[in-house]
């Protein structure tokens, strides 16, 4: 079980929800680096132990012991340093919380290391092994958001996603970086929710972070893949992605290029397609005129999008649905206030 997964589920009964939920929040970007966990570690959690230090130098000083020459320095506690009084007992606490998640093993190791000096005679064993870390950590999935896109290419399951959306005319890496960062944002927080797989149902319906239903369907198809994938044998989980399934769209028929899944304030590739086939026309410059691959090309400049897929998508003919209506209705009112005397629309084949 996840730390995270470990809170979500055990709150109530925790003695120091505020303090652990924000060690584990603090930790989670510095877990796997072994020197930044030694070092919050010593700054946060051992107040006691830094006070009985303090104590020990300053009884040898004041008796002139040669071990302890210079006055030490007056005890405060750090910034955000859990208090004296309850810092052991968060620490076992802290343990409890971070013991199944082996992402956290630096940090098992230090409490692990200090339980074992309080209690000789029954040892844990808590030495690190690196690799054990990263291989956790690529089952978690948790360490998002990442800053840049190749971190999330060198995943075969993240790889195959990525080609699937290069496949669809995808090009703009920080937009695909944003949607990498949003899906296992909402991956993390499914895995947080009780066992009532229904909450998913909600969770779904408040997810407003999509800038288009065609991009929440698809992260949510996503989802369900990394769930089938990497939990085959976890039936909570799977009871969440059945429900996930089951309000998902059966068929999505929108336009699937980069600007209706990535940025939902620039038109589809099929409208401006269209849009421009009609304009050519207009000026007598059109199909029965210009070969398709030329207009084709020029598409594509002007988009921004794929030629191949543009091309591909122009020989058999586009046919616009129910979901362009309400693109079709603005790019109408445009041509109009333009006087161009251009209607695009729904039910014609282009």
């Amino acid at each position: 079980m996840r730390a995270k997964e470990y809170i979500a589920t055990n709150e109530g009964n925790l003695k120091y929800p505020v303090h652990i939920k924000q060690i584990i929040s603090e930790m989670l970007p510095i877990r796997t680096d072994k020197q930044k966990t030694v070092d919050y570690y010593n700054k946060k959690l051992t107040s006691d132990i830094r006070l009985q230090g303090y104590l020990l130098a300053k009884e040898l000083y004041e008796k002139n012991n040669a071990l302890q020459t210079i006055e030490p320095e007056e005890f405060h506690l750090g910034p955000g340093e859990i208090p004296v009084e309850i810092a052991p007992s968060v620490r076992d606490e802290l343990f409890d919380v971070i013991k199944e998640d082996k992402t956290f093993g630096y940090l098992y190791f230090l409490l692990g290391n200090l339980r074992n000096s309080l209690r000789p005679n029954n040892p844990i064993d808590c030495v690190p092994d690196e690799r054990s870390i990263t291989e956790a950590l690529k089952i978690t999935r948790d360490d998002y958001p990442k800053t840049d896109l190749a971190e999330y290419l060198d995943d075969d399951i993240n790889y195959a996603q990525y080609c699937k959306l290069m496949e669809q005319g995808f090009s703009n890496q920080e937009k695909l970086l944003i949607w990498f960062n949003n899906a296992y944002r909402i991956f993390d927080e499914i895995r947080l929710l009780n066992a009532n797989p229904l909450n998913v149902v909600q969770f779904y319906k408040k997810d407003t972070t999509h800038t288009s239903d065609t991009s929440k369907t698809i992260t949510y198809h996503f989802i369900c893949d990394l769930v089938t994938t990497l939990y085959p044998e976890e039936k909570r989980l799977n009871r969440i992605r059945n429900e996930i399934l089951r309000i998902l769209p059966i068929n999505v028929t929108a336009d699937h290029s980069e600007e209706t899944i990535l940025d939902s304030t620039k038109g589809s590739n099929k409208i401006k397609t269209v849009l421009i086939y009609e304009i050519l026309d207009k000026v007598g410059k059109g199909r029965s005129f210009n070969d398709l691959t030329k207009i084709c090309a020029l598409i594509a400049y002007l988009t921004g999008g794929s030629f191949r897929k543009i091309y591909n998508e122009a020989q058999k003919g586009i046919q616009l649905t129910e979901y362009h209506k309400k693109e079709l209705s603005e790019v109408n009112r445009i041509l109009a206030d333009l006087s161009l005397d251009i209607e695009i629309k729904k039910d014609k084949e282009y």
